[in-house]
């Protein structure tokens, strides 16, 4: 017997279908972790044609109007919030397009300086910022990955209520993996942007803003399935959820092993703000400025609760909030981004030369020697260094170690850099303690070196010298008694042959010797790094600032020796952090990318108000060699761009001093022989061009004075700063394409273009000024009185002829 479904029943199976195939359709079109759906943002590199009107203005008011203005170039600020979509801690929300335009407006430019001069470049950043809120599937996933990580660190203090919460260490090595994957999925580039064949690909800077929802990331909470949740939507949190947000623990990140911290550099193009971490405390003990405190981040909490967890909630500190984010990001730019240059040096070699010179006073180890705790890996830190030059540049680093004793004038030199200062600390005892302490003055070793007769000091501080690049590399105060050189290094044609305004015959007849030409050349540029590898010293010697590492623009100095640890005045939570004298590799990557790529610490800032560097130690942790709180002998992908820009704007700044220093010769020139007594200036001969230039104001207004000032100069002198014009323009726009060995090409060509016509403009004045000399102006008043009594007879004799008209023209008369 056959039984017919009942059509309930029929109806029934077929609503089910329906829910299945709804569910399943659901689930497909559900947004999974790091997948590319269509509609997802994308990140788009073209607002140079927005401000590149702006940027030729300001080139020519710079070029031909002689304006103190900085050279524009468009810097890219890419802000990623991560759990500010409603769906992190607190379910809070902001705005990107708010925070973007309040960035845009509150600081939309940035001027780096340099430590060395202690004065602004002339390169000014033109800030354009992105941001990119990132959806609830990455934000669980990046949650899922740091609560994965937490390992146990005991308990520590909380910061209102005094109470001890639970203390988690976060290995920030460990997640790295997990953001370069969410840097490659915003921005579609693989590897984090570190291939090396796409160096001249637009590579975007990024910067992690966080807001974990702590509850779920609480590792002893393990009924929390973080799968489930990232596809599900969130439920809101009530006032008591509201005031349980903090978990009772904290977390905070340590990079290698580092300092404690809330913030922390990555390895690739990316820096990390966990505002959910922490707090955290780190600094200096007794420190004027820097220290980093319980308030120094902004936090959720006092934002949401500024009377405490029992009073109301306040929404209206929502601008407050907005404004502390800005002003960190902000100082991420400064510090991070774009800081100050160390050390402005112009150098054009085509290769680099490091030697590790090694001087120890004992015969027990050797630091050369590999597999050990204290051994240099060479390779290691040549792979660094290839990282801030350019791919035709070649680096050759050679390395050896020589005794101490048989270099006494170099052993003599160690012992008079030993300084020593008086310290007071206070023991268990409560009672003030004054010890002195030894350190190693770097200044006075690498002067006494200098002054030393060993060649293995002051004949390689001599070659390291940058200023001898202007005498072998570009061949230019020298006088040459042949036209063609015999160098064989010299490859280049002279860059004088065509500016050379005197005939051949009028040259031979004034001048005996021609002046040196300018070539390109291939030099080599050397920065020694000298090691102090010293036995039975101090326990607790270092060098001054309580640093193992002293550097300046042509000369590294490392000290080195095998004691324990030393304690430093630098604080980490509640720990003293402490320094390693018998590893040295960090030390040496920190000074040679200073003195090579004019990199800065992260933690300083030059100050012209203050005439010294001023300390913010927020971002002294992460990929990077500098200061107590690093532990990494790495270089993160942003500073190596900061250093290989450097260079770059190195050039561009000393060519654009160059063209300030000869537009005032010129006006020197011109304000001595080519005005009248009334200031004006003396007509030319030929006819001018129409573009209003400052060399124009010359010939403006007519007299009948001689002109001394050839035409010749000006047509040049205009021809080039329209050429110069153009190339500044290519170059901001190489620079914000990230297209940096174009941009490395075009400086070189704008930094010696730049020196052969001030030299150009120099040997043409000094020519006129001989001519002038056998001519003296003078200024005389008119020799022909009787003209005055003319000139008055003729208006007396309009006055009569007026009167005479008004007189008989009267119909009395």
């Amino acid at each position: 017997m056959r039984v017919r479904p009942s059509s309930s029943t029929a109806a029934l199976l077929c609503q089910l279908a329906l829910v299945l195939s709804v569910l399943v359709a659901s689930s497909e079109s559900a947004h999974k972790a790091f997948r590319r759906d269509p509609g997802h943002p994308q990140w788009h590199h073209g607002a140079f044609q927005d401000v590149k009107d702006s940027i030729r203005s300001d080139v020519r008011r710079m070029l031909h109007t002689r304006a103190e203005v900085p050279f524009q170039v468009p810097l890219e600020v890419n802000i990623v919030l991560v759990g500010f979509s409603g769906d992190g801690g607190y379910r809070y929300a902001l705005d990107a397009h708010k925070l973007q335009e309040f960035m845009r407006v509150s600081f939309p430019i940035h001027r780096p300086s340099c430590f060395e001069t202690g004065e602004p470049l002339d390169i000014e950043h033109h800030i354009m910022y992105n941001v990119f809120p990132v959806e609830q599937a990455e934000l669980i996933y990046l949650e899922k990955a740091v609560k994965e990580s937490m390992v146990s660190a005991g308990t520590a203090r909380e910061t209102d209520f005094g109470r001890e919460v639970l203390a988690f260490d976060v290995e920030a090595t460990a997640i790295e993996p997990v953001f370069e994957k969410l840097y490659s999925y915003i921005f579609d580039v693989d590897k984090a942007g570190r291939v090396a064949s796409q160096m001249d690909r637009p590579a975007p800077t990024a910067i992690f803003v966080m807001n974990f929802d702590k509850v779920r990331m609480d590792p002893n909470n393990k009924e929390i399935d973080l799968d489930g949740l990232m596809y599900t939507k969130l439920k809101q949190l009530t006032d008591d959820d509201m005031k349980k947000q903090e978990g009772d623990y904290i977390y905070r990140y340590r990079y290698n092993g580092g300092g404690a911290s809330q913030v922390w550099l990555g390895s690739g193009r990316f820096a990390v703000i966990d505002l959910s971490a922490g707090p955290c405390t780190y600094g200096k003990i007794e420190a004027e400025e820097g220290s980093i405190g319980y308030r120094t981040l902004p936090r959720l909490r006092n934002v949401l609760f500024p009377g405490g967890l029992n009073g109301a909630i306040d929404h209206s500190r929502h601008n407050i909030f907005v404004g502390q984010v800005g002003a960190l990001i902000s100082t991420t730019v400064e510090h991070v981004i774009a800081p100050d240059v160390r050390f402005e040096t112009v150098d054009m070699a085509r290769r680099l030369l490091v030697p590790i010179i090694v001087l120890q006073n004992h015969n027990r180890y050797n630091i050369m020697d590999k597999n050990h705790n204290y051994s240099i890996d060479v390779e290691a830190f040549r792979d660094q260094v290839k990282k801030l030059v350019y791919p035709d540049q070649e680096v050759v680093i050679v390395g050896g170690t020589h005794p101490l004793h048989r270099h006494e004038k170099l052993a003599i030199a160690v012992f008079k850099a030993m300084r020593g200062h008086s310290v007071q600390e206070t023991k268990k005892d409560g009672r003030f303690h004054v010890h002195t302490k030894t350190y190693l003055d770097g200044a006075i070793l690498k002067e006494e070196m200098e002054r030393s007769a060993d060649v293995l000091a002051a004949g390689i501080l001599e070659m390291a010298d940058p200023s001898l690049s202007s005498k072998f590399f570009l061949r230019q105060h020298w006088l040459d008694d042949s036209a063609d050189s015999g160098d064989p290094i010299l490859k280049h044609k002279s860059l004088w042959a065509g500016y050379n305004h005197m005939s051949s015959k009028e040259k031979n007849k004034r001048l005996g010797k021609k002046q040196g030409d300018l070539y390109q050349t291939y030099g080599t540029r050397v920065i020694p790094v000298f090691i102090l590898s010293l036995a039975d010293v101090d326990p607790h010697l270092m060098m001054e600032d309580e640093s193992l590492v002293w550097m300046s623009n042509d000369v590294v100095i490392v000290l080195e020796h095998q004691n324990e640890k030393i304690p430093l005045s630098y604080v980490s939570e509640t720990e003293r952090r402490h320094a390693i004298p018998s590893q040295v590799q960090r030390h040496i990557l920190a000074g040679i990318a200073s003195a090579l790529g004019g990199l800065s610490a992260p933690y300083e800032k030059a100050s012209h108000v203050h005439e010294r560097p001023v300390l913010n130690w927020l971002w002294a942790t992460g990929c990077h060699p500098y200061g107590p709180f690093s532990n990494t002998s790495q270089i993160s992908q942003i500073l190596q761009d900061v250093a290989l820009r450097n260079t770059i704007y190195a050039r561009v700044d000393s060519a654009l001093r160059r063209i300030r220093d000869t537009s005032q010769a010129v006006q020197s020139f011109a304000g001595e022989y080519l005005k009248t007594p009334l200031g004006e200036p003396v007509k030319g001969k030929k006819r001018k061009s129409s573009t209003e230039l400052w060399i124009e104001k010359f010939y403006k207004k007519t007299t009948n004075l001689p002109e001394p000032f050839p035409h010749e100069l000006v047509e040049r002198l205009e021809k080039y700063l329209d050429s110069l014009e153009e190339q500044l323009v290519d170059l901001s726009s190489l620079l914000y394409d990230h297209r940096l060995q174009e941009a490395h090409l075009n400086s070189t060509q704008i930094f010696q273009t730049s020196i052969f016509t001030q030299q150009y403009v120099d040997s043409v004045l000094t020519s006129e000024r001989e001519k002038m000399r056998c001519c003296e102006i003078e200024y005389k008043s008119p020799s022909q009185p009787s003209q005055t009594f003319i000139y008055g007879g003729i208006l007396v004799a309009g006055f009569v002829v007026y009167f005479l008209v008004i007189f008989f023209s009267n119909p009395v008369r």
